[in-house]
């Protein structure tokens, strides 16, 4: 088992450091913004429609509401890719295409298990940004074919720490460090007349803040075996900086090479808000066998004034159903038969489901766009014993697998609307690490 963790965990740093943050997230609805918004959940919560404010487990955790890190007890590796499939269709036009990206990474460690006082790190994509959108226009009895381009996003290094205050109570704390880079490309492309040059308009903007999160769980147990835990998280407004470099170019569009620079600016200095954001969440379930869980959440985008080239911000608002389910907690390892032991692996394997609706900050014009999204998914454990005094404990990984459909949009005049497959894959990694034993 050993060996198959660390074949795994190498193969995810290999990933990481080959391909980490490629925004592919393509989509003409990111023209005018800051791109579309992601969330810290990993590939297990996304399967669960994004659910993870008030979830907690010993193996795993949540950086959307960092109190879930009070419930760590083993050290927790976090990473995650796509692969996104995706038809945009207007009244008279259809396209496909289709996208892929490796952009999870988190490690959690337990400080004090006694305690309930974890620590976390991680990598994750804050926005994303991606669209191309060509418009024909005529000027003067010249065709002109104008295109419109962007691509590049912001990230978030993020730390956080939770800790138990109280029997059932938990409090966390999570800070950002916000970093990225957006490119905005305006081609006026003059087509069918060489004498006139073509020009580029190049606006590359760069993205530097942080961003502080609070978090709040109450788990109580009921019945027997089962628990509700209700969560809250929220992040209070906040600036970025923002510098930008702009290029304007003419150039020959036929043999598409630059012939003069017309503009070059440099470090233009701006500011850019960040809304105020805050969840409530609710799960009720019986600990790493089953859970339901409601989550609504919401960012007041309306609150900031747009930048002068955006389109006009609105609330981003989600309402989230989703859980898991396993036929039972632990795997039986004491079995003698293959078929014995395959199907208790089968009452271990996890069932995930999901879905949300979503208003997005986004939109064309005065339209906002929404998007609702169904996901299933899969986590095949990868299970571990160990003793320790004397002890015997199993420790779960799990492989994580599924799709989600996402609907964004409408076939609306001057609107498309995108269908999106994403196949997700995640691992989550446990393990115990700095272990303290005792001499008699």
């Amino acid at each position: 088992m050993k060996e198959v963790l660390h074949k795994l965990l190498v193969i995810a740093v290999v990933l990481f450091g080959c391909k980490h943050f490629a925004y592919t997230q393509n989509s003409p609805y990111t023209l005018g913004s800051l791109g579309l918004m992601q969330s810290s959940g990993f590939t297990q919560h996304e399967l669960m429609g994004g659910l993870s404010g008030s979830l907690r487990s010993k193996g795993d955790f949540s950086l959307v509401n960092p109190a879930s890190l009070s419930a760590l007890q083993e050290t927790s590796l976090q990473t995650g890719s796509f692969v996104s499939l995706i038809e945009q269709k207007s009244a008279s036009k259809r396209k496909t295409d289709n996208h892929g990206d490796f952009g999870q990474f988190a490690l959690g460690l337990p400080i004090s298990v006694k305690k309930h006082i974890s620590f976390a790190a991680g990598l994750n994509r804050m926005t994303s940004m991606d669209y191309t959108i060509p418009n024909t226009t005529t000027e003067n009895g010249a065709d002109v074919l104008n295109i419109f381009a962007g691509q590049g996003g912001v990230n978030r290094f993020q730390t956080a720490v939770g800790f138990q205050i109280a029997k059932g109570l938990s409090l966390g704390l999570e800070s950002s460090f916000i970093f990225g880079n957006t490119e905005e490309i305006v081609d006026k492309q003059f087509t069918s007349n060489r004498s006139i040059f073509s020009t580029r308009n190049t606006k590359t903007n760069y993205y530097s803040g942080v961003r502080y999160t609070g978090g709040v769980q109450y788990t109580r147990q009921f019945g027997k075996s089962k628990q509700f835990t209700l969560g809250a998280f929220g992040t209070p407004s906040s600036t970025m900086t923002m510098s930008r470099d702009e290029l304007v170019q003419t150039y020959n569009y036929q043999g598409n090479f630059y012939i003069d620079t017309i503009s070059d600016r440099k470090d233009a200095q701006f500011s850019q808000e960040l809304p105020m954001e805050f969840g409530l969440s609710l799960s009720v379930g019986k600990q790493d066998v089953w859970n339901l869980g409601v989550e609504y959440s919401s960012a007041q985008w309306a609150d900031v004034a747009p930048r002068s080239s955006d389109n006009n911000y609105f609330n981003q608002d989600a309402i989230t159903i989703g859980g898991y389910w396993q036929a039972k907690a632990e795997m039986n390892s004491q079995h003698a038969s293959k078929t014995e032991r395959f199907k208790d692996y089968l009452k271990t394997s996890r069932v995930y489901y999901g879905f949300r609706m979503q208003s997005l900050y986004t939109g064309v014009v005065n339209n906002q766009v929404k998007e609702s999204t169904f996901s299933l998914g899969i986590g095949l454990p990868l299970s571990r014993q160990y003793t320790l005094e004397g002890i015997k404990y199993v420790m779960i990984s799990r492989i994580n697998i599924g799709v989600d459909y996402t609907i964004r949009g409408n076939t609306d005049p001057g609107m498309i609307q995108e269908n999106i497959i994403g196949i997700k894959f995640g691992l989550t990694l446990s393990d115990k690490w700095f272990i303290q034993r005792k001499y008699k």
